[in-house]
């Protein structure tokens, strides 16, 4: 088996046309249904068979089409930062615990935003595969497969985005951890978030195998070729809800003017926030929920062009001995050649005509006034340019139904995103603003290539009654991996300070130049597989191996971003790593199992894995040198974001399990049977908290290795009889570490945890005679949510609903 995996290995064996002589043929339709999107969805699917020429040849081909509503419902932070509770340039009034104390020292931790999506998708996907079978003799046989699959995703999310970053807080209460829990902001909007989103993609696939027995000799050959394309695209576009109550005919210089009202936003406007509960609530005289209070911001358009293109080749050998305890050798080498890429397209500017738009030269305070009070053209971000009511809608109000809490539910939806494209074209007077240009230095191409040799012998033995069967092997493997991309450095750093914004830091940077980074490394993977059969219906098995898991190609790029103008908090930056090593362990596996006559199976095993490597995402802390003067900020950071190797620590635990069937039972009652498995995990990596940055009031993420829950356990009840089936699973698993440290969207470099999950899904079918069956099938049940949280529970990043799916449909084989 092909090295790449710590955990399983999944080889699939498709339909084969020799294997089932004749013709053959099956089709199933099925209608499916999201109550949450309150939408219809279909497939269809059929495969055929035949053989010909006396069985010599055989050719299967198969279809499906498949297309789905989905929903998401999702509350949750984001972009989270720190204060210090005596800065009196972020906080101008009182600072209290939840008992009224006062709090006068300390960092206090807060949600840079609070986020409220809703966000539907439509889903269509093709896909055919046709096999050719040639087998013209009884010693050799070809096979010749094809598959292409064709997937459109279309998604638009709409919801509000609640601005919390940057200093201006007054009236805040913060936990025992330091999290605030109460806050009070002024003169901010809030933003309307709109989100087109999707991408075009499809695989070609092509192999040939080839199968020759040549007396005690069997030989192997087989060569693949595969490619995928794919176009994804991340849309955001931004605009701000604000107070549409002020009375806009007074003249900026009217005694009964106020500051700011001209765009909607005064100091009389307020934003209250409660973070006591999973979900932000929140008070404010921002008409968020009202089509009239939309006005102009900032605008994302880009996308990327993905490929994926692999060419494998394997030539296997095996030698079966007559006699003795060696039964067969297996021997065989294997190549493979990689090449993922990504060009990433982005639009020349977000907020503004570079053409067109010229930055005020403000060196006074009444210049300020006045560039605070007018509504300047070209230019969407900060200027709060009126938007056509006509584009928007208001949601109906069945947003996280199950949730309770002062949140927004209702809030604007956009009517049409290609309307809203051409109202910002018209405000910035640029018809073409939304056309994409290369980013080289966000683009990049990665080579992966690889050579393996391998061997293993296959031992059996009997002692007296009890039978020994096993293997032992050695895989010998290297891989070349090549990055070819462009990297930037900075050039220079200025900081200005906005009002509503705080401090904004403005970084320059060189001109792309041209990089390739190669790397390569080799392993030697043993590995020993022993299966005692008592010959009473129990096994004894074992093994052990050593394995690798090589990085995800993505993440070994020379590519990184480069933001331009950020908030001084947020000078976040993501990277790939061409230098990543592959994950490495060294695993053990014993196992008692034992089988019944009448299906009844039970086992316990215990499991320990020595990962002497580990892959993790990381965030490093770098000073750049640079110190900003506003507001005193102080020294300026960058937080960079990669994967990065570490020690990996080690995983050990207990896995139980039982099938069992009540065919004692009288009558009917004998159809019923249950199946459970329960595994019990514990992991430990010491040196991981000295990767983490110390910050004060955040709790380490601990010696636990990423994705891995202490408790794990899954239980079926089932029914099978007279061809009726039915079946009631419960899956769940604890909570878990999922990021050691999270990234910007989520909790911005504090360790990322999920929360226990357990679901219900129920499947049932009832044969009507042998061709025909009908099925039906409910997942989620209770329609469970999904929740992520930061170093703390009550630093919740993601409360999300994705609704129960119903499907029922009707299988016929003829």
């Amino acid at each position: 088996m092909a090295e790449g995996s710590l955990g399983a290995y999944v080889n699939i064996s498709t339909a084969r046309p020799l294997n089932s002589t004749g013709f053959h043929a099956a089709t199933s339709a099925n209608i499916s249904y999201n109550d949450l999107a309150e939408d219809y969805g279909n497939k269809v699917s059929a495969i055929v068979s035949n053989t010909f020429a006396d069985d010599e040849f055989g050719v299967l081909f198969g279809f499906s089409r498949q297309t789905s509503t989905n929903r998401i419902d999702a509350a949750g932070t984001t972009h989270w930062g720190s204060f210090q509770a005596d800065n009196d340039t972020w906080i101008t009034g009182p600072t209290t615990d939840v008992n009224g104390q006062a709090v006068t020292q300390g960092t206090i931790w807060y949600p840079g935003r609070g986020t409220f999506t809703l966000d539907t998708e439509e889903r269509e996907r093709t896909s055919a595969n046709l096999t050719f079978q040639w087998q013209p003799n009884d010693d050799t046989i070809h096979t010749f497969d094809v598959l292409y699959t064709d997937l459109s995703r279309q998604a638009g999310s709409n919801g509000i985005q609640v601005p919390l970053q940057g200093s201006g807080w007054s009236d805040v209460v913060v936990s025992e951890n330091y999290t605030l829990l109460e806050g009070a902001r002024n003169q901010k909007p809030i933003d309307i978030l709109m989100q087109e989103r999707g991408q075009e993609s499809d695989t070609l696939a092509l192999g040939l195998n080839s199968q020759f027995y040549r007396g005690s000799w069997k030989f192997a050959t087989d060569f693949a070729y595969s490619k995928s394309t794919a176009t994804p695209k991340t849309n955001t576009l931004v605009a701000h809800a604000i107070n549409p109550n002020y009375d806009n005919t007074l003249g900026i210089y009217d005694p009964n003017y106020i500051d700011g009202q001209i765009k909607g936003l005064t100091a009389q406007d307020y934003l209250n926030i409660d973070n006591y509960g999973d979900i932000m609530s929140i008070d404010t005289s921002v008409e968020y929920e009202d089509p009239a209070a939309i006005r102009t911001h900032w605008n994302d358009i880009q996308h990327k062009e993905l490929e994926d293109e692999i060419f494998e080749a394997k030539l296997n050998a095996s030698y079966t001995l007559d006699s003795g305890m060696l039964t067969s050798i297996d021997m065989g080498a294997a190549y493979s050649d990689r090449e993922k890429s990504q060009a990433v397209y982005k639009i020349n500017h977000g907020c503004y005509n570079t053409e067109l738009w010229v930055q005020p030269d403000i060196t006074t305070a009444q210049e300020q006034y006045d560039f605070d009070n007018t509504l300047l053209p070209y230019n969407t971000c900060g200027q709060h340019i009126d938007l056509d009511d006509s584009l928007f809608r208001v949601n109906s109000g069945n947003f996280l139904a199950n949730e309770s809490g002062d949140f927004p539910r209702n809030f604007v939806l956009l009517n049409d995103f290609n309307a809203y494209k051409q109202a910002i074209a018209d405000i910035r007077q640029e018809p073409n603003w939304t056309q994409e240009y290369l980013a080289p230095a966000e683009s990049v191409a990665n080579i992966e290539e690889t050579m393996a040799l391998y061997s293993q012998l296959n031992l059996e033995t009997d002692f007296d009654e009890i039978s020994v069967t096993g293997n032992v092997g050695l895989r010998y493997v290297k891989t070349k991996t090549s990055s070819t991309g462009h990297r930037k450095f900075r050039d220079s750093i200025n900081d200005v300070y906005e009002q509503n914004e705080g401090v904004i830091v403005e970084i320059q940077y060189t001109d792309p130049e041209a990089l390739t980074v190669d790397k390569d490394y080799s392993h030697l993977l043993p590995s020993a597989n022993v299966n005692i059969d008592l010959a009473n219906g129990f096994f004894i098995k074992g093994a052990a191996a050593k394995v690798i898991t090589r990085p995800a190609l993505e993440d070994t790029g020379v590519n990184s971003t480069y933001p331009l103008r950020i908030r001084a908090d947020q000078y976040n930056t993501k990277s790939g790593n061409p230098y990543l090593e592959p994950y490495e362990a060294t695993q053990y596996d014993l196992s008692l199992e034992y089988y019944a006559d009448n299906g009844n199976a039970y086992s316990a095993g215990l499991f320990y894995k020595d990962i002497g490597t580990f892959i993790s995402q990381k965030t490093v802390q770098k000073d750049t040198g640079y110190v900003a003067v506003n507001q005193n900020w102080g020294t300026f950071y960058e937080y960079s974001e990669e994967q990065a190797n570490r020690s990996g620590g080690k995983v050990s635990g207990i896995e139980v399990a039982a099938l069992h069937y009540f065919d004692y039972l009288p009558s009917w009652l004998s159809g019923f049977g249950v199946q459970a498995n329960y595994t019990f995990t514990d992991s430990k990596d010491d040196e991981a908290a000295k990767d983490e940055i110390a910050r004060e009031n955040v709790l380490s993420a601990g010696s636990g290795l990423e994705g891995f829950s202490e408790n794990a356990y899954n239980i079926i009840g089932f029914y099978d009889k007279d061809g009726f089936q039915a079946r009631l699973a419960y899956n769940w698993r604890d909570s878990y570490l999922k990021y050691r440290s999270g990234p910007v969207i989520g909790s911005n470099g504090l360790p990322q945890h999920v929360q226990d999950y357990g679901q219900f899904d129920f499947s049932t079918s009832y044969d009507i005679n042998e061709m025909f069956t009908l099925s039906a099938e409910a997942i989620n049940l209770t329609n469970e949510k999904i929740v992520e949280y930061a170093d703390v529970r009550e630093r919740v990043t993601l409360v999300q609903y994705s609704g129960r799916r119903f499907q029922v449909g009707i299988k016929a084989k003829f």
